[in-house]
């Protein structure tokens, strides 16, 4: 099966080989949103535990107590948050490409031509060199 991209880039694998790399790089995919989805989970215990212990304090120690202005709290939740929510959805994107690759390749014979993004084609390319 021939695979070309944007760039008219042609790669020639076969249907099984190229199943193959695609499920190892959907796997790695996967493994690096679920790392992403920990990250945000962890953030969210410890500010959550942050507010429980400020609150358990008395009157008098919250005044002394520093807490961040809430527009650093701002900044904070979309650089521990909000980014990595886009970037689950942006690895959530390409996952998809990868399914129907995947499922052109299984449907179609291998004398067909697959045309994917130059995205793609360099994660194709990247898993090869890194497999050397």
């Amino acid at each position: 099966m021939k695979i070309r991209d944007e760039l008219n880039r042609t790669l020639d694998y076969a249907c099984d080989e190229l199943t193959d790399i695609l499920q190892d790089i959907k796997s790695h995919r996967e493994h690096e949103m679920d790392e992403l989805k920990h990250k945000i989970k962890r953030y969210e215990d410890k500010k959550r535990a942050e507010e429980t212990f400020y609150r358990s304090l008395s009157p008098v120690r919250k005044f002394f107590a520093s807490r961040p202005p809430s527009h650093h709290q701002a900044v904070e939740y979309m650089v521990h948050v909000k980014d990595r929510l886009k970037q689950i959805n942006v690895i959530k994107d390409r996952i998809r490409q990868i399914d129907q690759v995947i499922a052109l390749c299984r449907d179609h014979s291998s004398e067909e031509e697959v045309e994917v993004t130059s995205m793609m084609t360099e994660e194709i390319l990247n898993y090869r060199k890194g497999q050397e």
